[in-house]
């Protein structure tokens, strides 16, 4: 007898739900790292036992860098971890709570040790969110609406990262020190509830693939970005009901044309996908993004308080301007999976070289300066809405294309969280060259030469990414000899 179904199953196992969740994630993770970006000065004079204020600068690099340098080991760690997990439940759950620990140390830091581990905490809660929440996207998400998902998820980042500064300092000056924890923690609270709540039902095999979407002899209850819909039982349950036991008889009665020669060859892995440039494009576009984005934040302010004499109000009000693109992300999104990621990917890049030259000519304090300065940040942002969507579409397009061509290539696991781990490196990776690139060049040979080098960066970039990218996967006579 077919047991009941969970409580509220359709919206707990609905497409909607699952991207709310992990876009709440996502905005948790950017706005707790934001928010204790203005608070860590202060509490490393205040509250730090041995910190001197002439050190300040060098602990607050120490801190920046030792974030990046977890965020780098986690993302392939976690990667891995979640392609061999049955649920990805467990590894974004851990990550949540590697957040509130993170978040706690904080609190009661008092010394810099207590900091850099919390630090790294962060980092790898930063790993977790961002590489198995966008492979539960992609396992759950139909590849046909996964950009327009992924545009969500870009909302959620741009949006974290812009509040969580402000509103840090402004709880911090107004609540003080203690009160300022009070809304990160009850955002990782809701966050831990919504994802227990969620039922992860992995989407269907598409159409295109008919002779794998009727192997019966796939394992039931795994969990692979391509296998098929089981049934609510296993899911919530982890037990196997009739469906189940109805494809156990047919495994022992029908051979598996699929899956025959598994015992003979090796699986295939996220080497196999990196042998196509696409993955590759991908994490190098992801790379220069990252770059930009981070440029942004590291040059902007300076050069706007050296141009036009603002305060850090002023420098605040400008830097909104590049996130409002963020709110067509969904649009965008829905543009990238109807016309596919190349043409979308090269006109960004080509639109952001374009802005980046364009920024040399903001040398004055004059209203039409402030007003191009404005409108050059908005197209940016813009770029950089669009190279996050459409890289964060070609990774789980990627997996699909190679699945679609080599049926049954990947056996019981895809690499999909493993490739989402490289993107993940990737824009780790690029936040950590972008303040070293764009501030060591204009420190040495001024803003002109800075925002050159940016602009031919991102122009040169646009070359491949227009030949290359989301091109379909190379069909490859030489898979049979992969493991020869």
């Amino acid at each position: 007898m077919e047991s009941k179904k969970p409580w509220l199953y359709n919206i707990r196992s609905s497409e909607s739900f699952v991207v709310i969740v992990v876009s709440i994630a996502i905005f948790t993770d950017a706005f707790i790292y934001g928010m204790i970006v203005p608070i860590i000065p202060v509490v490393l004079v205040d509250r730090i036992d041995g910190a001197r204020e002439e050190d300040a600068q060098s602990w607050v690099s120490i801190l920046l860098a030792v974030y990046g340098a977890t965020l780098l080991v986690g993302s392939p760690l976690f990667g891995w971890f979640a392609d061999r997990c049955q649920h990805r439940r467990f590894p974004f759950v851990l990550g949540l709570i590697a957040l509130g620990a993170s978040t706690l140390l904080f609190v009661v830091a008092r010394s810099p040790g207590v900091l850099i581990i919390a630090r790294s905490l962060q980092g790898l809660s930063a790993a977790a969110v961002w590489v198995v929440g966008l492979a539960i996207i992609a396992d759950n998400v139909p590849q046909e609406r996964v950009g327009e998902a992924m545009g969500q998820t870009t909302i959620a980042l741009t949006w974290g990262f812009l509040l969580g500064p402000i509103a840090g300092g402004i709880m911090f000056e107004k609540v003080g020190f203690y009160a300022t924890f009070i809304v990160p923690t009850a955002f990782i609270v809701l966050e831990v509830i919504l994802r227990l709540a969620m039922l992860e039902v992995p989407k269907p095999v598409q159409d295109k693939n008919p002779v794998r979407s009727q192997d019966v002899c796939a394992p039931s209850g795994s969990y692979d970005t391509f296998s098929r819909s089981t049934s609510w039982q296993t899911e919530v349950t982890g037990t196997e009901h009739d469906f189940n036991e109805q494809t156990s008889l047919l495994r022992s009665s029908t051979p598996c044309t699929e899956n025959s020669g598994s015992n003979d060859q090796k699986p295939a892995t996220i080497f196999h996908l990196l042998r196509s440039p696409r993955l590759p494009l991908a994490c190098i576009a992801t790379v220069v993004m990252a770059v930009v984005f981070s440029a942004l934040e590291t040059t902007i302010p300076l050069h706007v308080m050296d141009t036009f004499g603002w305060s850090s109000t002023g420098v605040g009000l400008i830097l909104v301007a590049p996130s409002i693109p963020s709110f067509a992300g969904v649009q965008m999104g829905r543009l990238v999976s109807r016309v596919g990621v190349r043409i979308p990917a090269a006109v960004a890049f080509l639109l952001s070289g374009l802005v980046w030259i364009s920024m040399r000519f903001v040398n004055d304090g004059t209203p039409f300066d402030v007003g191009l300065l404005a409108c050059l940040l908005v197209m940016l942002g813009l770029a950089i809405v669009t190279v996050e969507i459409t890289s964060m579409t070609e990774v789980s397009q990627v997996v699909v294309d190679y699945e679609t061509e080599n049926p049954g290539a990947f056996g019981e696991k895809s690499p999909v969280a493993q490739a989402y781990a490289l993107y993940n490196m990737a824009f780790a990776g690029g936040q950590l060259l972008g303040p070293i690139l764009a501030g060591g060049i204009r420190i040495r040979a001024g803003w002109s030469a800075m925002t050159l080098v940016l602009g031919l960066l991102c122009a040169v970039t646009a070359i491949p990414m227009g030949l290359f990218s989301g091109a379909q996967s190379r069909s490859v006579e030489a898979e049979a000899e992969r493991d020869g």
